[in-house]
């Protein structure tokens, strides 16, 4: 069935292509290596639709492929769209690109996404004030993410993105929602450590907040 549909994909007929795709993406899971390449070939196609629903098809099937370590470098060589659908209204599509770039830097891969960092950083900025509790919550923590893989690479990259992120991850650190709070806390003190603000990091530590506001007024 799913070589089957993987035919039916590659074919013009536009007509199937849609619920095609819904299927292929159930059993991903029963395709070998090389047929998930020709799907990711497909995903990557639908990725850059204007059709929503196809958008959102190719995500859960790039979340599906992403749980495979081999294939993190090439699901990162679509960064590009996958950057652009983190501008999206669309609060779920956020989230699932969110989480496709979550599963895909836990595979640890750092050169799969080193190019893309800097851009990914200061792409998820914005989304720490969204609306949608769980979209500030997986870019809070895919934005800490990438500064732990980057931390032994060099800050020069992201310093700037981890400068500004300071502010608005202490404002966060105090929000009604106690995950998104809890996680931009974290995420504070691992940027602290990622700038080796040793005095910025021994304040949140012994959560002296009034200092560590005077601290970065007189730094900034």
């Amino acid at each position: 069935m799913a070589m089957h549909l993987l035919g039916m994909l590659s074919s013009v007929d536009p007509r199937w292509e849609l619920p095609a795709l819904a299927l292929l993406v159930e059993v991903l899971d029963y395709l070998d290596g090389s047929s998930r390449d020709r799907v990711l070939r497909i995903l990557s196609r639908n990725l850059q639709s204007q059709c929503p629903e196809r958008q959102r098809l190719a995500l859960r099937g790039l979340l599906v492929l992403a749980v495979d370590p081999s294939k993190a470098k090439s699901i990162a060589s679509h960064s590009e769209s996958l950057l652009e659908l983190l501008h999206h209204a669309d609060g779920e599509l956020v989230g699932m690109t969110l989480s496709v770039f979550l599963t895909v830097l836990r595979g640890k891969d750092i050169r799969a996404i080193i190019s893309t960092a800097p851009r990914l950083a200061e792409a998820l900025r914005p989304l720490f004030d969204n609306d949608n509790t769980h979209v500030q919550l997986l870019s809070i923590r895919l934005f800490q993410e990438v500064m732990e893989l980057l931390a032994e690479e060099g800050t020069q990259p992201l310093e700037t993105q981890v400068h500004q992120s300071l502010v608005p991850l202490f404002i966060l650190g105090h929000d009604d929602s106690q995950s998104v709070a809890e996680a931009a806390r974290e995420a504070l003190l691992c940027s602290a450590r990622f700038l080796k603000r040793r005095d910025l990091e021994k304040l949140l530590r012994r959560e002296q907040h009034f200092k560590f506001c005077d601290c970065l007024v007189r730094t900034s």
